[in-house]
């Protein structure tokens, strides 16, 4: 092989949030790692988590009280072992960031220790248990994790590099000599900024790409979270799982001219503060028995219900009555973004919408971040390994990508070195057609729409059915155009995204029912039969 386009290394992670890094850090004492990430190594979904992570470490909480919580959450698709395990092994994972040195808040501002953390409340919860960094926990975390990152010499960062496609059997000639079933051998990568493709190789890959939020027209996700890891894992021929089960997060601050949602977090309605109509009215208690911190599934839908019905364009949520200086103290971040935007909480209620804001389906994976192809790791939110089911609880992806990352780098595999075929180099031929990317480019923002109105909150027969025609179109025009023009970012993703909204279309045309964050109008309950999980 000329070895001017091949980087290899014992781990390559793709991803630069809490599951990639996690296991970077992990794997690189006792191997060499390679991050690839698409912007910079701080863009992520973990850098705009203003919540927190959710742990019973409190004398009047337990790990039982907790699983109950995300169980009654999933509506009874969360895998009962795997929640479990992840909820068992918060207080380590809390503890392994305190020595990483994430400055959680306190309760008395003194030292920081697991016994002395201050806990919030959120959606769906029945005890405070939310650990937090103000509102801001996600970045806090993100930035400890990076600068331990940099520091260690066993690690290099390709910032400005996004993965193409993994390496399997598919891209070599001849594969009548490899055993049953797919193997990865790393990743073709493109350099964003020269617009080259080199091989990434490497004993052991991990997917820690994130959810697909950007397939939305409005979404509180990172401009990276494309559907990349999902899409090409399905491409390797790996299965996907409960694609229809994505998350609107109930509260947004509405801005009519901003595709991209700032997130008002459930913290805030953990902290008392109520939703209402444009006339004040309450409106939760119609709903659910825990009104405003109800889960999130209830309370989107509740919120669009109401918007519809009423031709709202938004509702409100109401922070006056609550003190002052320790809502502008506790959630610095946001009071800053509503004053930008015109609005005191202090004295004004907000105004609020739902948006696109997590996947909960992803690549089929297992609590040590297995998949279907060897050497090849899924964690985070591009994974789903049955702890979500058909709703996320409020808090558990940051705790869900810590554990399994942190599993995936402690599995006794991860010292093998692995023989490589003769892998080939990336065909670079042809001229890429401006013009022609132009129509293309105008069906990537058609689909996020359609998405938006025809795959939403609320779906039905034949919502999905003209959503399942249009993507059929969508994707072989993208996929033509693929074929036969050299590969950039943009291109790239738009090929991820239809790729990620066939699965979610088909997925959610599957689901005879109503469940969760699925909603068909069809449909309107739950069934017994369809109490699995979706499978492609």
């Amino acid at each position: 092989m000329n070895e001017n386009d091949i980087v290899k290394t014992d781990f390559l992670v793709i991803g630069s949030g809490i599951a990639g890094l996690q296991f970077a850090i992990e794997v690189s004492k006792i191997g060499k790692v390679v991050i690839v990430t698409k912007q910079k190594i701080f863009d992520s979904n973990t850098e705009l988590a203003q919540g927190g992570i959710a742990a019973a470490i409190d004398e009047t909480d337990s790990f039982e009280s907790h699983i109950e919580d995300t169980y009654k959450a999933s509506v009874g698709l969360g895998h009962k072992s795997v929640i479990e395990e992840i909820v068992s092994s918060a207080p380590n994972i809390i503890e392994n960031m305190i020595q990483m040195g994430v400055k959680f808040n306190t309760k008395n501002g003194k030292k920081i220790s697991i016994s002395n953390l201050a806990l919030a409340k959120e959606g769906g919860h029945s005890r405070k248990r939310i650990i937090y960094v103000e509102d801001f926990t996600g970045r806090e975390i993100e930035q400890q994790m990076i600068e331990i990152v940099r520091k260690n010499p066993n690690i290099k960062i390709y910032e400005n590099h996004m993965t193409v496609d993994l390496i399997t059997q598919h891209h070599i000639k001849g594969n009548g000599q490899f055993l049953p079933g797919i193997t990865c051998w790393g990743a073709y990568v493109l350099d964003i900024q020269n617009g080259k493709v080199k091989r990434f190789l490497a004993n052991k890959t991990l997917l820690a790409t994130g959810g697909c939020g950007q397939i939305y027209y409005y979404t509180t996700n990172s401009e990276t979270a494309t559907g990349d890891g999902i899409a090409m894992a399905y491409r390797a021929g790996a299965r996907i799982a409960n694609m229809e089960f994505i998350q609107f997060h109930p509260t947004t601050l509405y801005q009519p001219d901003s595709q991209r949602a700032f997130l008002i977090s459930e913290a805030v309605r953990g902290e008392g503060a109520i939703l209402r109509l444009p006339d004040h009215s309450e409106f939760m208690k119609e709903y659910h028995p825990m009104e405003n911190l109800a889960p999130r599934d209830v309370v989107s839908q509740a919120i669009d219900f109401e918007m519809v019905k009423n031709g709202y364009k938004f509702v409100y949520l109401d922070l006056t009555h609550l003190n002052p200086e320790k809502m502008i103290a506790r959630f610095p971040q946001i009071y800053k973004k509503c004053i930008e935007n015109g609005f005191d909480f202090t004295k004004d209620m907000i105004p609020v919408v739902p948006a696109a804001h997590y996947t909960c389906g992803g690549i089929l994976s297992n609590t040590d971040g297995e998949t279907d192809i060897k050497n090849l790791y899924a964690c985070g939110e591009t994974a789903c390994i049955g702890l979500h089911g058909a709703n996320r609880l409020a808090s558990n992806s940051l705790l869900e990508g810590a554990v399994t990352s942190n599993n995936a780098a402690k599995l006794p595999q991860n010292i093998e070195k692995i023989k490589f075929p003769n892998i080939p180099k990336w065909s670079e031929e042809n001229i890429f057609d401006e013009n022609e990317w132009v129509v293309i480019s105008h069906n990537k923002s058609t689909l996020r729409e359609m998405m938006w109105n025809y795959v939403g909150i609320i779906r039905s027969n034949r919502r999905l059915q003209y959503a399942s025609e249009r993507i059929r179109i969508f994707y072989r025009e993208i996929e033509e155009f693929y074929q036969k023009n050299p590969v950039r970012r943009d291109l790239i993703e738009a090929r991820n995204l239809a790729t990620t909204a066939y699965l979610i279309i088909r997925s959610a045309i599957m689901r005879k029912e109503s469940r969760g964050l699925h909603f068909n109008r069809n449909y309107p309950e739950k069934k017994k039969e369809f109490e699995k999980d979706t499978i492609i």
